[in-house]
């Protein structure tokens, strides 16, 4: 499976883990359920971890995954949303790049971290920036 999602309620945090890069369809489909999951919380902190896909998103792709973002904006609630990229895979890191700039203002603030230490500390609110 491309995606999965663990949620922990108790720490405030969303866990998404990424295998491969899925269409627009597959992943807005696992959004749709994880907004249906019924420990799903607005608010909750997103860590989105991509270390294990070697794909580079196109900047298509980031463009209608951040529209989605910000319509969904009321539902996911005013979070951070972590999205952690292997360190060498640097086009990853700047296409997540262009989606914090897509999504700002938008009540969820996108970020991108090559380190997962880092991306906890700033979705859980204690950094502020890698």
């Amino acid at each position: 499976m491309a995606l999965t999602f663990e949620i922990d309620p108790q720490l405030g945090l969303i866990v998404i883990t990424r295998s491969h890069n899925p269409t627009f369809d597959e992943w807005r489909l696992f959004m749709e359920g994880l907004l249906h999951d019924t420990q799903f919380q607005p608010g909750l902190a997103i860590i989105e971890d991509r270390r294990g896909e070697r794909g580079v998103p196109s900047r298509n792709e980031v463009e209608i995954a951040a529209a989605w973002i910000r319509t969904n904006a009321t539902r996911l609630g005013h979070s951070r949303w972590a999205v952690v990229v292997d360190p060498t895979a640097l086009a990853a890191f700047g296409m997540v790049r262009v989606g914090e700039f897509l999504t700002d203002r938008s009540g969820v603030s996108l970020r991108a971290f090559t380190s997962m230490e880092t991306a906890r500390a700033w979705a859980s609110g204690a950094a502020l920036a890698e």
